[in-house]
């Protein structure tokens, strides 16, 4: 009865929390042509091709879980499922390498270089970075995508429960609903590996990148993805014995990037992809030539 009670309750600020959100559309575009939308009841419309985006649950819905493909739609199912245990499982999975989750996180949030400017987290799932993030002065909004209903449910609920401002969008990172040059920070921790094409996903955080941003693309290596065979059926049941090799696509970050590094993080765990957006305002005389720190262990 306890637990029933709790749920409501929580439930109900999800519900009042969303109905205070304000949506941010300066921070929004059609993820097809990129043109501005506009607002009409619970649906976004493009202003340029017309098409229409519904409003679920406070939730501008950017894709139809149906029309996926690929290693999108069975990973946007799986981690609906996942999602009413993804907290508990993070947490048991930073005890088991050794590690307190806000050490884990901070590693890859403290990365970020926002100078007062807005950031994205791509994958944002439940909303697990939140806490290192919120209260940073550095940060002038959070937006986070995600291509689970599931995830961000629980992302909304976590927010609500602690008064959290945060823009939430159902997408894919193949085709991010956001204007060019809009975030002064991008990051994404888990799940690249499996995306249906990391070379777009890798090019639209790229493109609604500030130049100068900073951007972290982190996922599991191959040890970590080996564990999550042991770990989840259902992990190792959606490659049906055809997993590739976890290779870090740093091959896919364009060479006119900055400061290009690739480095473990997690105890060896993940690797992190970490650069920066070329900067329109160097000429291309001042600019230094492209560097690939590669570090390990």
């Amino acid at each position: 009865v306890k637990l029933l009670k709790n749920r409501q309750a929580l439930q109900a600020r999800t519900l009042a929390w969303r109905q205070e959100q304000v949506l941010r559309l300066e921070l929004l575009a059609c993820p097809s042509c990129h043109a501005e939308l506009k607002q009409v009841d619970d649906q976004l419309a493009c202003t340029q091709c017309q098409t229409v985006y519904p409003i679920v649950a406070g939730l501008p819905y950017f894709i139809e879980q149906q029309e996926l493909t690929g290693l999108n739609r069975r990973f946007s199912h799986l981690y609906d499922w996942f999602s009413w245990g993804y907290r508990a499982f993070s947490k048991a999975a930073f005890v088991y390498i050794g590690m307190s989750e806000e050490e884990a996180r901070r590693e890859v949030t403290d990365r970020l270089d926002p100078q007062g400017g807005p950031v994205l987290e791509v994958s944002i799932g439940p909303g697990v970075n939140l806490p290192y993030l919120v209260d940073r002065p550095d940060i002038s909004t959070i937006a986070g995508l995600d291509i689970s209903p599931g995830q961000l449910h629980r992302c909304q609920e976590f927010a609500a429960s602690q008064d959290w401002a945060v823009q939430l969008h159902l997408g894919t990172a193949e085709a991010l609903p956001y204007p060019d040059n809009t975030f002064a920070g991008v990051f994404h921790i888990g799940g690249i590996n499996f995306f249906n094409d990391k070379q777009k996903a890798i090019s639209e955080m790229i493109r609604v990148a500030q130049p100068g941003a900073r951007i972290l693309i982190c996922d599991e290596n191959e040890k970590g993805a080996q564990a999550y065979e042991r770990v989840l059926p259902g992990f190792k049941h959606s490659f049906k014995g055809q997993r590739q090799a976890i290779v870090p696509p740093i091959d896919l970050v364009p060479p006119t990037m900055q400061e290009i590094k690739l480095y473990d993080i997690w105890k060896g765990w993940l690797y992190c992809i970490e650069f920066r957006k070329f900067n329109l305002d160097q000429s291309s005389e001042d600019l230094p030539a492209p560097t690939i720190a590669l570090q390990t262990g």
